[in-house]
């Protein structure tokens, strides 16, 4: 029997998926690779194999969510979660990290795009769909400010309790998501019933070649993967300014922190935004901020110590607003798909988005150990040009959200 109702269910899968943000390690995971025997080239080598495994893993586990309880899958994702920190506590190495991140890769897929279509669902079982770019916002946010609190302290606890500790206790608030998720209720409604006729991987298969061709929905892909990956770069960028620069380890927990808080900003307003002035202004927005976060970056290996904190603070307000991307057009998609193949198509979104995310990393690996960090940002700037092409095809189409209470 279910503790939480319906009508709290929502409020409760944002606690439960807010949960999994509190990464205290984050803010030191460079730092914390080094520790465990891992250099900086081999961190964005394994972010980048990390983000490829959840490329191949991304549709299945998003199908899954539709054929079986989004619930479960849910569950799934965040005790691969705990794995992954209990291989990193234990071992040491290369491929002990690479492991961890592997479980965490097969975390993201299963939650990712299953987390909001039950949300959805949650909401359109009480009539209420209207208002999930609101309620997706508010998760968001929530989210948001977990992660500002344990990147605002992670990098103290790492330097005053040691390596380890940050990841006991995101293990401990990672059980907590765990026995909230088993107490919300299944919507047994969203799940996909496939003809007898028709292997799982056709169906698959043709919800795919769907979204691929939608006209309005394979922009809304194909726009947040290429800007997501300029902005991973800026905030894993983050990291190798500060080393690059020498600064002190609090300051790490100090400027990842600015960077949750500047990212819980940009969710808790998104939903507002498109509401306001809808995805032609949001577009215009957006490609206004990457142009401006990326000049930060190209520059802040070759300022003064004052220019260097100037350089990280317009990194930190294009990194962060990867939300709004985000949130954005992961709206406007869930007003144009079926419930039974939700999942599948958020699936498919993120999919590309780790994609592109993958390669991007990879490539940083040669980058900065051949050229270094400036001219390293400057090279992943030439990504402004397909963000703009993008942009430039959503803004012609002026998409607008259902409106609400």
């Amino acid at each position: 029997m279910n503790i939480i109702s319906l009508k709290s269910a929502p409020r409760w899968l944002s606690i439960a998926y807010a949960l999994k943000s509190a990464l205290f390690c984050l803010p030191t995971l460079m730092l914390f690779y080094g520790f465990k025997g891992v250099g900086m080239g081999d961190f964005f080598l394994i972010q980048g194999i990390s983000n490829l495994t959840v490329f191949f893993m991304e549709v299945p586990t998003g199908y899954i969510g539709d054929l079986f309880s989004r619930k479960h899958t849910l569950i799934i994702g965040v005790l691969f979660w705990i794995l992954g920190h209990v291989i990193w506590i234990l071992g040491s190495g290369f491929f002990i990290i690479l492991l961890g991140e592997l479980l965490f890769a097969l975390a993201i897929a299963f939650i990712s795009g299953t987390a909001e279509a039950y949300l959805y669902d949650l909401l359109k079982k009480r009539h209420k769909e209207s208002l999930f770019h609101k309620k997706y916002a508010k998760m968001e946010m929530l989210s948001g400010i977990v992660l500002m609190v344990a990147t605002l302290t992670g990098a103290f606890i790492y330097q005053f309790w040691g390596p380890t500790i940050p990841l006991y206790i995101t293990i401990f608030c990672l059980m907590l998501s765990v026995v909230i998720l088993w107490q919300l209720p299944d919507v047994p409604e969203s799940r996909r019933i496939v003809d007898k006729d028709k292997s799982k991987w056709q169906d698959i298969l043709d919800i795919s070649k769907y979204a691929v061709k939608h006209p309005e929905i394979k922009w809304l892909m194909l726009l947040p993967a290429i800007y997501g990956t300029l902005t991973l770069i800026l905030m894993w960028g983050l990291q190798s300014v500060m080393v690059f620069h020498q600064l002190p380890v609090f300051v790490f927990s100090l400027i990842l922190g600015a960077n949750a808080l500047m990212r819980t900003f940009w969710s808790g307003i998104s939903g507002r935004i498109l509401e306001k002035i809808n995805l032609s202004g949001t577009i215009k927005l957006q490609s206004l901020i990457i142009i401006i976060s990326s000049l930060g970056a190209c520059i802040s290996a070759y300022v003064p110590l004052w220019g260097v904190y100037m350089c990280l603070g317009l990194m930190i307000l294009g990194s962060a607003s990867s939300s709004l991307s985000s949130i954005t057009t992961s709206v406007l998609v869930n007003h144009r798909v079926q419930s039974d193949e939700r999942a599948t198509i958020l699936s498919v979104k993120s999919m590309l988005a780790k994609a592109f995310h993958g390669i991007g990393l990879i490539c940083l690996k040669p980058l900065f150990d051949g050229i270094g960090v400036g001219p390293t940002f400057m090279v992943s700037s030439f990504l402004l040009i397909p963000i703009l092409v993008c942009a430039k095809h959503l803004y012609k189409m002026n998409l607008r959200i259902m409106k609400g209470d």
